[in-house]
């Protein structure tokens, strides 16, 4: 079964997901779970990760977290380092009706460009819509290694909860977005990496991953590509989700280099630390309210 890291892509924006979540970084394990209507936080808890073990050494610290954080059910979402899957663009001039041929095009296409094995890698695509150039379709496409997925799985399983689906911080976080039809640029902090995600009339156009960069860094190369490939001209939102830092100063340079004023991902009075885990249970932020 594809239902890994790569399947949030098809379900972006739809609301089909566990009640519960947990969260791995390399700093923090987080679980937060949501009530049947998704309106409102029923638990949350975070332990910071022990350092040097690996996923199957935690076990006996996540069972904790489970019990503490009043876990119920029998399935929970997964969400993973950014740097656990890759995310690409491509264009099919006559895509396939067939999901098979189509992902057997997908592996084609990438194969020199991942950095791990795509023809056992586990995939996922969503067409976006028609071709910029006019001709096919744009898809946006998910890869992931299945050892890291079922590495994940397994440490549920024995816990008897079964991982319903596995997905990078990143496209976690997405669920929480109101994304407007301006254009859009959200920018993602965590311990390891930065992400930039540019929306386009609510399009998803264009994902980057860094490290080791400045936030500006970050930002600018990710603003040269929506003008010079995608042709932007009016970029006015910016989004920003981050945690493990203090990011004032390096938000304050923005302003003043580029004129994007940033906005907090909602629900504004949870903390950042929270919301990959509650955007992969499709909180709903507009109505939520947290439980103290």
């Amino acid at each position: 079964m594809d239902k890994g890291i790569a399947e949030t892509v098809a379900q972006l924006f739809r609301p089909q997901a566990p009640l519960w979540a947990c969260e791995f970084t390399s700093e923090q394990i987080i679980i937060a779970g949501v009530n049947a209507r998704r309106t409102k936080i029923e638990g949350r808890v975070a332990s910071p990760m022990p350092r040097g073990q690996n996923i199957a050494a935690t076990r006996p610290l996540l069972r904790e977290l489970v019990s503490r954080s009043g876990f119920k059910g029998s399935e929970i979402a997964v969400v993973v380092p950014d740097e656990m899957a890759r995310i690409s663009f491509l264009t099919a001039e006559k895509p396939s009706k067939n999901p098979d041929e189509q992902r057997t095009f997908i592996r084609w296409k990438l194969k020199k460009s991942i950095p791990f094995d795509v023809d056992n890698a586990q995939v996922a695509y969503n067409i976006i819509g028609p071709s910029r150039s006019g001709t096919g379709v744009d898809m946006i496409v998910a890869l992931s290694p299945r050892s890291i997925v079922q590495e994940y799985e397994k440490l549920f399983e024995s816990m008897d909860i079964q991982a319903g689906i596995v997905l990078p911080s990143t496209l976690a976080v997405l669920h929480l977005l109101d994304v407007p039809a301006a254009d859009m640029l959200f920018l993602k902090v965590s311990p390891d990496c930065m992400t930039t995600t540019v929306f386009q009339n609510r399009r998803v156009q264009f994902y980057r991953r860094v490290t080791d960069v400045s936030l500006y860094d970050a930002i600018y190369p990710t603003i040269l590509y929506y003008q010079d490939k995608l042709g932007g001209t009016d970029l006015t939102q910016l989004y920003v989700c981050g945690y493990g830092t203090d990011l004032r100063e390096e938000l304050e340079e923005i302003y003043e280099k580029l004129g994007l004023a940033p906005k907090r991902v909602e629900p504004r009075d949870v903390d950042d630390l929270l919301k990959p885990a509650l955007g992969a249970i499709h909180l709903r932020p507009q109505v939520a309210a947290v439980n103290a």
